[in-house]
């Protein structure tokens, strides 16, 4: 039988000793980034996952939950005496269309209560109207022909202009309208995946992303066949700049910081981010401000934001940032901008070959509508400056006093200090779950998020 000849010796139980250690303050530390209640609950499921008939239980209440979610969206289906499984044999009057397409549309009450924001982000009914009449004037229009329809080459233009002055850019600075956040953050990967195989000779892209970092660059990652590094938040919910430093590479194509990041609103250290890129130029800094780029600008110039995010940052080489969120435009209204366009033309894509003719197409649609963009071109000449301003106190108020009276209601408290947009907070002592769920009934619309577990408010411009 074999001994540990060493287990006597005062430097083997030393060192048995810091093992035990630095094992103990590794699990703790596991265990408290997130919430130790979140954490052991977690691992409490999990584990309980395998006893038997728990596998049985759980999907049990699965289906349950499924149920209440198809309740809750079906709700009103059954009171539909119009549903189309097919195209009509003979078509209904187009007053009986509009009809009942406007008694869905008044269905929607949430955001006009003030319970809600998620999707509409103001309530300006002047600037409804307007960007109406623009998505029906534009309404048959397609940016994949700019010749044919000059008025919208004309807006598109002028709302990547705008969106890079806004933004800090310069003479250089450029663009492209796209569909939305996630078409936008595509381009973008797509443009860093080509350019650092033809400039760089970088065979196998690998993007850095923060552990909170929009789902769409997960999605990106399977599409154009990146390597997916995910980089450490740390206890303030930010990225990880030590775990970056580490992590990357001459695979390293694409870097992610988020201005603010959905789950919990806060804004990366961009700028500390173009630091530790700056010996490594095959790597683009990439801004996801799809949620915050139309009112982060507002908000510094009113002076109640006092961080960088965007082209006054130097190593700043690309941004999204959607429209259709706090710059009030028609769903499907996106901008992805770029330093130069050294990096934009790795964007577009060409044809030679096709038998159809030269196909070109600067996004990742081909057909593109048209509405959307005069939409957000009318939106941004009929606000200005001084309307965006105004928009954004009447945000700024509402955040501000949504998130202290969060962190006011006993056993309640936000996840980290949000700089914008969104408000997530959760509890050591109740199921926020099931605050979710009370609040639900009456009337507020909130998100579920986990990781760790809690539920967030998108806080939007509201005159009343």
């Amino acid at each position: 039988m074999s001994t540990n000849q060493f287990a006597d010796q005062p430097w083997y139980i030393w060192a048995e000793h810091v093992v035990v250690i630095l094992g103990a303050a590794y699990v703790a530390r596991k265990l408290l980034k997130g919430g130790l209640v979140n954490n052991i609950t977690r691992l409490t499921i999990d584990a309980a996952q395998t006893l038997p008939g728990a596998k049985q239980m759980l999907e049990k209440q699965q289906e349950e939950a499924i149920k209440d979610i198809q309740k809750q969206i079906f709700a009103e289906t059954e009171a539909d005496e119009y549903i189309m499984d097919e195209i009509p044999n003979e078509g209904l009057p187009s007053e009986k269309v509009m009809e009942i397409l406007e008694f869905w549309r008044n269905k929607e009450e949430g955001y006009r209560t003030g319970k809600a924001f998620g999707g509409i982000y103001t309530d300006y009914e002047d600037v409804e109207e307007l960007e109406k009449k623009a998505l029906a004037l534009y309404c048959d229009s397609n940016g994949l022909y700019p010749t044919t329809f000059p008025g919208l080459r004309k807006v598109e233009a002028e709302v990547v202009r705008m969106a890079c002055n806004l933004m800090h850019g310069n003479a250089e600075t450029c663009g492209t309208m796209t569909s939305g956040g996630t078409e936008s953050i595509l381009c973008a990967m797509k443009t860093y995946r080509d350019r650092g195989a033809a400039e760089f000779g970088v065979t196998k892209p690998e993007i850095i992303i923060p552990e909170s970092a929009h789902a769409a660059f997960i999605k990106g990652a399977h599409y154009f066949g990146y390597k997916l590094v995910y980089a450490k938040i740390r206890d303030d919910w930010r990225v990880d700049l030590d775990d970056v430093r580490r992590l990357v590479n001459a695979n390293t194509v694409m870097v992610v910081g988020s201005a603010p990041s959905f789950p919990h609103g806060v804004i990366d250290d961009i700028e500390a981010l173009g630091d530790i890129l700056k010996d490594h130029p095959q790597a683009g800094l990439h801004v996801d401000a799809c949620l915050g780029g139309f009112i982060l600008p507002w908000l510094q110039q009113l002076g109640h934001l006092k961080k960088d995010f965007d082209f006054a940052i130097p190593r700043v080489t690309s941004i999204s940032a959607d429209l259709h969120k706090y710059g009030f435009a028609p769903k499907g209204a996106s901008v992805v901008l770029y330093k130069n366009n050294s990096y934009r033309k790795h964007q577009y894509f060409s044809y030679l070959g096709w038998s159809g003719g030269l196909y070109c197409s600067p996004a990742l649609q081909g057909s593109r509508a048209g509405g959307p963009m005069a939409g957000a071109w009318a939106v941004f000449v009929h606000m200005g400056k001084k309307g965006f301003h105004e928009s954004a106190s009447h945000y700024h108020a509402a955040f501000t006093t949504i998130l202290s009276g969060v962190n006011s209601i006993d056993g309640l408290h936000s996840i980290g200090t949000p700089d914008a947009c969104t408000i997530a907070y959760s509890s050591d002592d109740l199921d926020i779950y099931k605050v979710a769920d009370a609040m639900l009934k009456r009337g507020w619309t909130v998100n579920r998020l986990q990781k760790p577990r809690c539920i967030q408010l998108q806080v939007g411009s509201r005159r009343n």
